[in-house]
């Protein structure tokens, strides 16, 4: 059983007595985040250190990984209980139908914002400016592989470019050693690995503005346009694309870790971020509950209905 966003936010159900999930809790929660310098693993490392304060009982595991395309295989193949992942990399999956291994939502988290980062010094000011040069747009099986995919589709520069697939803390030093010309990296404003090379080398972030109409038509789906917020490397009245982030679980997974996670994620927001990470967070549970096609997994709806309540 699911329930639907509307029915939720009207409904008088939430009867439910308990107001928090016993500490009690026990199980293990294997958690598939991303790559080192993003902040999908730093965001994870410190949820996972809330969820072990909370709930002494569970034991999580903070995987690092490539990122979505790779997160939603470890869920589908059983070797990860927890992931994070691109809605527009999860609703691309479930374009092909349902399947009983299909992950479950447990919250939408925040938004992503794509960063295509070049060097301030650089020539080049806006996307089409990359053609005939070299860019690391992330390793196979990245949210931001996908997604930097569709953009140079729309701005047909798929065979007009050299493309590397390069992991975060690579692209970082390639383009600090000029080897490349541009990264493009999607996540939280600022990420870590960028902003510590801004302060050798200033850095900036090309404005997406004409390419959210096009990227959604060809991905059919909602991109939003963002102002990116300021500071570090990315200047003021700069706009980007935003697609937002989705925890989601096996569908196997007992709901009371389900519950837990949720609890956590509610009432611990403000201590779930790096202090230095601005932009969109949605850890409210009337935001938390918009999970787009993927439907929330039962544990998730029960601790909803008790937040709620």
């Amino acid at each position: 059983m699911t329930l639907t966003r509307r029915a939720f936010l009207a409904s008088s159900a939430a009867t439910v007595v308990a107001a928090c999930l016993p500490n009690g809790t026990r199980g293990t929660i294997r958690l598939a985040a991303g790559d080192r310098g993003g902040l999908y693993l730093a965001v994870c490392e410190i949820f996972a250190e809330r969820l072990r304060v909370r709930y002494p009982g569970i034991t999580v595991t903070v995987m690092s990984t490539a990122g979505s395309v790779d997160n939603l295989e470890l869920l589908r193949s059983g070797q990860a209980d927890m992931a994070l992942a691109q809605a527009d990399v999860v609703e691309q999956r479930l374009r092909s139908g349902p399947a009983p291994d299909a992950p479950l939502a447990v919250a939408r988290v925040y938004e992503n914002y794509v960063q295509l980062v070049v060097p301030d010094h650089s020539a080049i000011r806006q996307v089409n400016d990359l053609a005939g040069l070299t860019v690391s747009t992330g390793p196979a099986g990245s949210g931001v592989a996908a997604v930097t995919t569709v953009l140079f589709r729309a701005a047909n520069l798929t065979d007009r470019l050299r493309r590397t697939e390069m992991r975060l803390n690579e692209a970082v030093a390639a383009l600090g050693n000029h080897t490349i010309d541009a990264l493009v990296w999607s996540g939280g404003i600022p990420t870590p690995a960028i902003a510590e090379l801004d302060k050798t080398l200033p850095l900036r972030i090309l404005d997406l503005t004409p390419w959210v109409a096009p990227m959604s038509e060809l991905a059919s789906y909602p991109y939003l346009l963002l102002r990116a917020p300021i500071g570090a490397y990315v200047p003021a009245s700069v706009y980007t694309i935003g697609s937002a982030d989705l925890l989601l679980c096996r569908p196997g997974l007992p709901n009371p870790l389900v519950a837990a996670a949720v609890d956590v994620l509610a009432t611990d927001a403000t201590q779930l971020m790096p202090p230095e990470v601005r932009g969109l967070q949605y850890l409210q549970p009337p935001s938390m509950i918009q999970t787009g096609r993927t439907p929330l997994h039962p544990g998730a709806i029960e601790q909803y209905r008790i937040l709620h309540g």
